[in-house]
């Protein structure tokens, strides 16, 4: 399979956002063994190498996985559109190309995809947030969705979970949805028991009227496949 010739992606910091934002995704996988190595590299360059303003570089591990979506690492770049274009912008440099070379020894790449985000929810940075389950689902009319999911997660989204969602715009399979959803978590506790499990200053009672009718009224949704990915660096 063709290795990575180029990684320039984005993924912003999560705090309380309403205005869309945009990211590309590269996934890969890892050779056994060279885990900490990739993680290494990474670090030693976007540590010392400044992004486009706006723009966020994350790096993560692919945990729980299906047979398809079995890579075993991602990096997502994420950012306002001008800081995103400006990123793809920039001529290669001796230090960039260094960091493919090294890279592409490591690891083989998988697939790529990019998209947009309309919607966040949350208070807090994307590293206080390291446990995210990553769902993509088939949206029968995304007006719909989108004012369910504002009218619900506006009011009612915990604060121990930040939640965003958005489309997708280029590299997937139709097959595999229009509609993306990250619900990123502080620990697997969160993460397993969800966001019903968590504590809110509403009742249970409240939340589940309050879901039921989002659901209602989303113009209906099919879940197409999901994942749980593990955030090792960010920058």
């Amino acid at each position: 399979m063709k290795k990575i010739l180029s990684i320039i992606l984005i993924l912003l910091s999560i705090n309380s956002y309403s205005q869309v934002g945009y990211w590309t995704a590269y996934n890969f996988q890892v050779e056994e063994g060279s885990e900490e190595l990739v993680l290494k590299y990474f670090n030693e360059y976007f540590s010392n190498n400044k992004l486009a303003e706006g723009v966020t570089v994350s790096l993560f591990e692919n945990h729980f996985k299906d047979a398809d979506w079995n890579f075993s690492h991602q990096i997502l770049f994420v950012g306002p559109l001008d800081g995103l274009a400006a990123q793809y912008s920039t001529a290669p440099s001796d230090a960039w190309s260094l960091f493919i070379l090294k890279m592409n020894r490591h690891i083989t790449l998988h697939s790529s995809f990019m998209g947009d985000i309309d919607i966040s929810y949350g208070n807090g940075a994307t590293k206080d947030f390291p446990i995210q389950r990553v769902i993509s689902l088939e949206a029968n009319n995304p007006a719909k969705y989108l004012q369910a999911f504002k009218k619900y997660n506006s009011k009612y989204n915990k604060a121990d979970r930040l939640i965003l969602t958005g489309g997708f715009s280029a590299g997937i399979d139709r097959a595999y949805g229009n509609t993306w959803i990250v619900q990123s978590f502080k620990d697997f506790k969160g993460a397993f028991g969800g966001h019903a499990k968590l504590p809110s200053k509403y009742s249970p009672e409240e939340h589940r009227k309050a879901w039921m009718e989002s659901r209602k009224n989303n113009g209906g949704v099919e879940l197409r496949r999901s994942f749980l990915r593990i955030l090792l660096a960010t920058y």
